[in-house]
């Protein structure tokens, strides 16, 4: 009789050995949704972290994505902001959307901040990370990873740009960032804040004459189909792709599922680091083939120059002025802004 009842009983202890995932109010099922389309790395990263997450979760629970791209839809700002009122769950996108909501990250979009990845990767790491994750907190989300897509490039329709006096009058796409707006001005562009999603339209529709993009983002969201002929390399600014998740969902969180969560994000950033490496260069090689003309700066110093003089002061007291900008540094290894 004792041996029957054990093994009535062994099912339940089984099912009661794996933790009990309840995400929300839809049940084990968490939404996320990317800016870019499926096939971008932003695209990769996430299918990355969906395996990752419904495979320590012993499939009890499923990440459902939505993807963007060219098409009809909300902006990454919106989804960001969705996520930070709690009616979605997380969000992939640039940072200079999320700025607007946590205006201390703005920090990432200074210009000429970084020179070069191993800079990013310490300001996104350790101490650095921890701070703009407060930042993140105080806003109502918590960043689960920092991925990494290579310095912004400037790509246009109109001529190969090699010094400031090429970029004059050029009117480029930005997103809703204040200092990018400043960035673009000062180097004598004039910018027009557009929604991603709206992005290749406007550029195919003339609206506007470029944006800025890393290689991997440019093929994916086919660019060079929208009139992109040109790109220029540059190093004002590294693209940083947060996945994001509210802090309502995640607190309401089994402690096992934070857990979970938050291994996932780091496999990701660990992931972006290496997809980085292995496409730019084969992305860029592509290109060319197929009649982009791609050219590098003959005066950059002058822009690096003309960003931290002009632009620096002018944003600071947007992210809440000297001393954050300078705690930043600090906790990045960077040197202090004087």
């Amino acid at each position: 009789m004792i041996k029957r009842i054990v093994f009535l009983l062994l099912p339940l202890v089984l099912l009661l050995a794996r933790p009990a995932f309840c995400v929300n109010e839809n049940g084990n099922v968490l939404h996320l949704t990317l800016g870019d389309p499926i096939e971008s790395e932003m695209g990769q990263l996430g299918q990355a972290f969906k395996a990752f997450v419904e495979e320590r979760s012993h499939g009890t629970v499923t990440v459902e994505i939505t993807y963007g791209g060219r098409g009809p839809g909300e902006d990454e700002a919106f989804q960001f902001h969705r996520v930070q009122t709690g009616k979605l769950d997380m969000a992939f996108g640039g940072v200079a959307n999320l700025e607007p909501m946590v205006n201390p990250l703005g920090v990432l979009t200074l210009p000429y901040l970084f020179s070069n990845l191993e800079e990013v990767v310490r300001g996104t790491t350790g101490e650095a990370a921890r701070l703009l994750n407060s930042y993140a907190e105080n806003a109502g989300l918590r960043i689960l990873a920092w991925t990494y897509c290579g310095f912004r490039n400037i790509s246009n329709s109109k001529r190969s740009i090699t010094n400031l006096n090429d970029l004059h009058g050029l009117r480029i796409r930005v997103p809703q960032s204040l200092v990018m707006l400043e960035t673009y001005r000062a180097l004598g562009a004039i910018p027009s804040p557009i929604d991603w999603n709206m992005t290749w339209n406007a550029l195919k529709n003339n609206e506007v004459d470029g944006q800025c993009y890393d290689y991997n983002g440019f093929r994916a969201m086919k660019f060079h189909e929208a009139g992109q002929k040109y790109i220029t390399e540059m190093h004002y600014l590294y693209l940083l792709q947060p996945l994001v998740i509210s802090q309502q969902v995640f607190e309401r969180m089994h402690p096992a599922m934070q857990a979970i969560l938050l291994e996932a994000g780091r496999h990701v950033q660990e992931l972006s680091l290496h997809y980085q490496e292995e496409m730019s260069t084969k992305v860029k090689e592509e290109l060319q083939k197929e009649g982009v003309q791609i050219s590098t700066l003959t005066d950059e110093a002058a822009w690096r120059k003309l960003a931290r003089e002009k632009v620096w002061p002018r944003v600071a007291r947007h992210m809440g002025g000297t001393e954050v900008i300078n705690a930043y540094l600090k906790a990045a290894g960077l040197p202090l802004w004087q």
